[in-house]
Order: C-alpha cells, then sequence, then structure tokens
C-alpha cells in the first residue's frame, strides 16, 4: 500500500511539471524578446562600445506601447513617415548601427530574403533607420539590393523616441577607424559618435507595438521566423 502511494506520488508531479513546462512554453513565443542591461551595474555595457553617458536613452519599447511618429529621409532623399507607411499595411521596424557593422548587413539581408513572406503577412513593410547619412546608406542598399527604404535618423529623435540611443566608448571608435578609416561621427556626420541599440519592432496599423527585440548586444538579433509570426498573429 506505501508503495503505491508514492508511486502515484512520483506520477502525479511528473504529470504536474510536464504540464507547466509546456504551458511556459506556450507562453513564452508571445513574449517581446528584450534584454535591457541598462539598469544592471553588474554588466559592463562598455564591451558593447556603450559609454557611461547620462543622455544615453536605453531600455526600448514595450508589447502595447504606441509607436512614435517619425518623418526621416530616405536613401533617395524622399520623406518616409510612419503614419504614411502604416495605411498601406503593418511595419516592421529594424535600428542598424552603419554599414560598417557586420552583423547589421547580414540582419538586413536575411529581411530582404524574407520581403516576400513579409509583404504577404498583412502587406507589411519594412523601415530601417540609422544615424548613418543618406549617401552611405544609398550605397550600401544598391550594393546589398536592399529594395526598402532606409532612413537618416539625422537628429536623433527616432533613436531616442525608440529608446536606442547610446554615445560611443572612444575605444569603440578607435576600433571603427581602424577598420574602416573613418570615425562613427564622420560618417554619421555628427559631432560625436552616436549609435541606436540593434532593435526591431512590429507596429501594427493601429500603431500599436506588436513585437520588440531589444538588446544591447549587438551579435544578437531579432528571428525573422519570429517577426512572421507576431505579423500573422496580428493580420
Amino acid at each position: 500500500m506505501k508503495t503505491s502511494f508514492i508511486l502515484f506520488l512520483s506520477l502525479s508531479i511528473m504529470l504536474l511539471y510536464s504540464c507547466s513546462q509546456k504551458n511556459e512554453s506556450k507562453d513564452s513565443s508571445q513574449e517581446k524578446v528584450v534584454v535591457d542591461y541598462s539598469n544592471d551595474e553588474s554588466i559592463d555595457l562598455t564591451k558593447y562600445g556603450i559609454a557611461d553617458y547620462p543622455n544615453n536613452v536605453l531600455g526600448g519599447l514595450n508589447i502595447g506601447d504606441i509607436a512614435p511618429e517619425f518623418k526621416l529621409s530616405n536613401q533617395f532623399g524622399k520623406s518616409v513617415s510612419l503614419k504614411e507607411t502604416l495605411k498601406s499595411g503593418p511595419v516592421v521596424l529594424v535600428y542598424y548601427r552603419a554599414d560598417w557593422c557586420p552583423y547589421c548587413t547580414k540582419h538586413l539581408a536575411e529581411f530582404q530574403e524574407s520581403i516576400m513572406s513579409i509583404q504577404e503577412n498583412g502587406n507589411a513593410n519594412v523601415i530601417a533607420i540609422s544615424p548613418q547619412t543618406s549617401e552611405y546608406s544609398k550605397i550600401l542598399a544598391d550594393e546589398n539590393g536592399y529594395t526598402f527604404p532606409i532612413l537618416y535618423d539625422i537628429d536623433h529623435v527616432a533613436m531616442k523616441d525608440y529608446k536606442v540611443f547610446f554615445r560611443v566608448t572612444e575605444e569603440y571608435n578607435e576600433k571603427v577607424y581602424k577598420y574602416k578609416g573613418d570615425y562613427i561621427q564622420t560618417r554619421n556626420d555628427d559631432t560625436n559618435p552616436y549609435l541606436p541599440v540593434p532593435a526591431t519592432y512590429v507596429i501594427g496599423q493601429d500603431q500599436i507595438i506588436k513585437y520588440v527585440h531589444y538588446d544591447p548586444d549587438y551579435s544578437e538579433r531579432a528571428d525573422i521566423d519570429q517577426v512572421l509570426g507576431a505579423l500573422d498573429m496580428n493580420k
């Protein structure tokens, strides 16, 4: 009798654990993918090139937030706004650092390769934003065949509104100079080196954010399948 009770108890615990794991897995697929180290003093953000600068605006926006409006020039000098673009469908908004960043160019290439699937999911549009000048963005788009607009955040307003704005450390800026022969501020036509945390937002036609990927570690990027899933869920 005692053996039977122990066996029954063990099976019950295993069943409860199994159900818990299934529910956790199901719920996690619907959560935003955000890693915010900005308030964690144990993490050294400088290893990602993020300076300890009082005017950094970090942390990313959240699912359910209203996406801030922007109106910026694309690589051809044409003005593009969020509200106007949303009239034709959802927007996949991608913040990238620059053409000298191999993680960025690879990530943008993944969006280009999936552009047909993205457009089929609710007629969505991809928009990329960078502090890099339109001249460099046009060269980048032409060389890689990007067909989506790449906007120049000339005054950092969009980066700040979406909480991805930071000043670059001197050490990291020197690395970029040795790699490309230019400092970050030179390629951005700026007075100081500023970059965005790479982030991806899926914005519905109601201007509500449906999906977020934000991570100060610039080697980590949004998964295209998750972006497509977010678009599909919000048709």
